[in-house]
């Protein structure tokens, strides 16, 4: 009879250290992700699209904006000049006549190729 109880102590315990492993922990549910009080926007980066940043957009709109017949009188008078800022395979596909080709990416590096003392009107379109 010992030997028995001792089995069935045996397959007891072994029944629990078991049925021990296989048992999982629940987790506590991770909290809600907090929205932030002003969300960023973000928007996908093309080569036709940039990221603009509020600081950034806040310069944009200081920034003079002309009419296009006032543009073509001061590019005739000699006072100004269009600066494509477009890739160089789109200024190759078609440009306005007399544009100097300057991709945005390489504006700052390339600030000695634009004249000096004319207006300089940017367009990418």
């Amino acid at each position: 009879m010992r030997i028995l109880l001792t089995a069935a102590v045996a397959i007891a315990l072994t029944a629990a250290l078991a049925d021990a492993q296989y048992k999982t922990t629940t987790q506590p549910a991770p909290p809600p992700a907090q929205t932030p009080a002003n969300p960023i926007q973000i928007t996908p980066n093309t080569p036709n699209s940039q990221v603009v940043t509020p600081a950034a957009e806040d310069e944009l709109s200081k920034a003079r904006r002309i009419s296009r017949d006032q543009a073509m009188k001061l590019v005739k008078a000699k006072k100004a000049v269009y600066v494509d800022v477009r890739s160089k395979e789109s200024y190759d596909e078609s440009h306005i006549p007399g544009a100097i080709s300057i991709p945005e990416s390489q504006l700052l590096a390339r600030l000695k190729d634009l004249p000096v003392r004319k207006f300089l009107i940017t367009y990418c379109a």
